[in-house]
């Protein structure tokens, strides 16, 4: 504890014992581990590492009512952050809940003193701080601002991506410049998919990275070293830095920050002292997910804990670091206890929560002997981690299964039986005579998911892949089962987003004239917009279409209303014209996945209100023809241009809830914080040989694009350059992943995959147990009983 420890309440209203004694009224009293989170007082710093299932939420949740009520400190003083919207709010209501319920107990306890009870009756949980550090970073620049100034505009990610599409690349063409063309795409490994979408998403990286590595830019910007007849790499660095510098520029015009700038200036304003109004009330923080922080957060809380003399609690597990590729460190996690010293000038307490309360006994015995398979993984993993053990209620549990079959159409076609049989029918017959039957109080497919590295429906030569099959297979069993995969294939690529998209370029350009006039629109979104319109006309003329949409379409292209007795109006909401399309298409608004299809559209359109002129709006001026067309431009170039791009797409923010009548189909990474009672993980649909173009996904001969990234611009930072190689750190991730994915499920694990992927075989394979060492661990002696 350091001398100089905050002024902190030590005017606690109960004892410890009667706050568990309260919390025991409606749940169960929390572990000895448990107990070691929530007993420290307000002063102490913790670093909780938390394994899956473990009740961390439970344990962030109970230490936070504890300093308040046992503790003395005001709700107020008390600040936890988590990594997403979901898991703040989950959080939240965790704290109010229990909270009042506590409270509403202690009313009724009899040792609790009438006093006491008043004072306690004033207090207001809700005062305690909660949400994403986006969130905290935007309530603190709008409520702590100087006076006579106004907060910054956050600009979401569709408004970011489109002024980085526009002024980054667009403009002055800057994506056709080959050098800055050779340089993202070594970053990104490999041509596949490559477009004017890769570019600018790459471009954003970079510029997040910038910040969230806290990169000495201006030293970077001119550490290019390559140059020959074909690539100069320092030009390539200073195309770069036009285009960076021009999105900047266009967020400044509009006094608009994005998620890392916005982080970026809270860090400055807690650096220069300019947040103590508010800092000067903070006694405790506490973090989520730490293992997904980067070096930007880091010295957020390091700042923050400052202000409380050390007094932090980070919570995490480094084997569940998943988002590399989004600027996260898991270092900084792994490391935490030596980095807290080096700045504060004494060790954090350390400690371990390992039961598992999620997973049966025999899920969480392979989830630790996968954990430990790789040797070289465990040097990276924090020192003297337990292994997990089962809850004293945990049953022993049915085996890991494997459905391994020749090619991915039968593998399809068993699978498809396996759900419906398990959810529609009588159950799944096992070889030991026992079966897999749905929860019959209200259980439903929702009750499982198909987990994979990706949920692409086709692969890069357009071959179909399980995601596609599978669901083709449920499409056609009686009753048929639905799927939930809004990201299976790219937006712009999806029947009914090209038909509705082609829709909307003729009814405000119909024929495209327009269009050709406009300067800087890349050839990718140029062609896909010629496809848009081929299958909207073509639609609209077929016997599928509905009844007057023809009439409606000609109306907006012609600009006239359906009533003879109204004229245009001089400026129309391209909203309404949205609207008005969906009419004809149910499956927009009635469908799951075609509700984000429409919330894409409908997101966009609000990010070209906010950047355009024109503020989304069509202009219809007779008399002033290039001023109508200067509107159609916009909507053009900054509506309809950054989704055919495949700039802006569906993202895991639009994906808020999953159907509890469909199969989910989940990245590995969507399901991060998730759990199900089934879970299948496709461990190996798409490997028949052992080729090597799909290496990087089963069996790592180099780094990707985040390790890329990392060593480029991670020698400009205090971080220094990683001292892993690329592909360790790929094989490292690999096995987080697919540690993620096997201990997501609540009672039945499902491996699934081609035969050629099995542990005899010769496809080295980090999700069938194989080691860096190219060693079968699964060889002779597999983990999973074959169905």
């Amino acid at each position: 504890m350091l001398a100089s420890d905050p002024v902190i309440s030590t005017g606690g209203l109960i004892s410890l014992e009667q706050f568990y004694g309260a919390y025991k009224t409606f749940r169960k009293a929390p572990n000895t581990e448990q107990k070691d989170t929530i007993k420290p007082a307000p002063t102490e710093p913790l670093f909780i590492v938390a394994g899956p299932g473990t009740g961390k939420t439970t344990c962030l949740t109970l230490r936070i009512l504890k300093l308040v009520l046992v503790d003395g400190v005001p709700p107020k003083s008390i600040l936890a952050t988590t990594f997403t919207k979901k898991a703040a709010a989950e959080l939240r209501s965790r704290i109010l809940g229990w909270g009042f319920r506590i409270l509403e107990a202690l009313q009724r306890d009899e040792t609790v003193p009438a006093e006491t009870k008043l004072a306690l009756s004033r207090i207001d949980i809700n005062q305690v701080m909660t949400g994403t550090v986006d969130s905290l970073c935007e309530q603190l620049l709008r409520d702590y601002r100087d006076p006579g100034t106004q907060p910054p505009i956050l600009a979401d990610d569709f408004v970011a991506k489109t002024l980085l599409l526009r002024e980054g690349l667009l403009a002055e063409e800057r994506y056709r410049d080959g050098d800055l063309d050779r340089f993202l795409l070594a970053i990104q490994g490999g041509k596949w998919g490559w477009n004017v979408g890769k570019k600018a998403n790459l471009l954003q990286q970079l510029w997040d990275r910038r910040h969230q590595d806290q990169v000495e830019w201006a030293e970077f910007l001119a550490s290019g070293t390559r140059s020959d007849d074909t690539f100069d790499e320092q030009r390539a660095l200073d195309v770069l830095r036009d285009a960076i510098a021009a999105y900047q520029t266009a967020l400044e015009d509009r006094l608009m920050v994005d998620f890392s700038l916005l982080e970026q200036e809270v860090l400055v304003r807690l650096q220069g002292g300019k947040l103590s109004e508010f800092t000067n009330q903070l006694q405790v923080v506490l973090v989520d997910e730490y293992q997904d922080t980067n070096l930007l957060q880091e010295s957020i809380y390091f700042e923050l804990a400052r202000a409380c003399n050390g007094a932090i609690t980070v919570v995490g597990d480094d084997d569940q670091s998943l988002y590399r590729f989004r600027g996260a460190t898991v270092e900084l996690f792994s490391e935490f206890a030596a980095r807290f010293e080096e700045r504060f000038g004494h060790q954090p307490e350390t400690v371990f929560l390992n039961k598992n309360y999620r997973s049966t006994q025999a899920i969480i015995q392979f989830v630790n002997d996968y954990a430990t398979l790789d040797r070289g993984y465990q040097v990276v993993r924090v020192a003297e981690k337990p292994l997990l053990l089962p809850g004293l209620a945990a049953m022993g549990g049915m085996p890991i299964l494997g459905m391994f079959r020749e090619n991915v159409e039968l593998l399809a076609r068993d699978l498809g039986d396996f759900v419906h049989q398990v959810f529609r029918g009588e159950g799944y017959l096992l070889p030991d005579g026992s079966r897999i039957v749905a929860n019959g109080a209200g259980g439903d497919v929702g009750d499982c998911a198909l987990l994979c590295s990706s949920p692409a429906e086709y692969n890069s030569s357009h071959s179909e892949r399980l995601p596609l099959l599978l669901r083709e297979a449920l499409r056609f069993k009686s009753p048929s089962v639905s799927v939930f995969n809004p990201r299976g294939q790219e937006l712009s690529e999806i029947s009914r987003v090209a038909i509705f998209g082609g829709l909307l370029l003729e009814c405000l350009d119909p024929g495209g004239a327009v269009e050709a006039e406009i300067r800087g629109l890349s050839q990718d979104i140029q062609k896909v917009f010629e496809r848009w319109r081929e299958a909207a006309i073509a639609f609209v003329n077929s016997a599928d279409a509905p009844p007057r949409l023809l009439e409606f379409a000609q109306g907006w292209a012609k600009r006239q209303p359906q009533r003879s007795d109204l004229r245009w109006p001089s400026s129309v909401p391209v909203l309404e014209l949205i609207y008005g399309l969906v009419h004809f298409f149910p499956e927009l608004h009635d469908d799951p996945e075609g509700q984000i299809y429409l919330e894409v559209f409908t997101r966009q359109v609000s990010a070209c209100e906010q950047v355009g002129k024109f503020s989304g709006r069509v202009v219809y001026k007779p008399d002033n023809a290039e001023l109508s067309d200067a509107s159609v431009k916009e909507l053009l170039r900054d509506f309809l241009g950054p989704i055919a791009s495949g700039t802006v797409k569906v993202n895991e923010d639009l994906m808020e809830a999953f159907p509890r009548d469909r199969l989910s189909i989940l990245s590995i990474h969507q399901s991060k914080g998730l759990e199900f009672p089934l879970v299948i993980v496709d461990v190996g649909s798409d490997f028949k040989t052992n080729h090597q173009a799909h290496k990087f996904k089963r069996f790592p001969k180099d780094g990707g694009t985040p390790h890329t990234m990392e060593d480029l611009l991670r020698p400009h930072t205090e971080l220094s350059r990683p001292g892993r190689s690329g592909q360790d750190r790929a094989f490292d991730d690999l096995y987080r992943q697919f540690f993620v994915a096997y201990s997501r499920p609540q009672e039945v694990l499902l491996l699934v995959g081609l035969m050629a992927t099995l542990p005899e075989g010769n496809i080295s394979n980090v999700a069938t147990g194989w080691d860096r060492t190219d060693t079968s661990a699964w060889r002779g002696g597999r983990p999973f009983v074959e169905v």
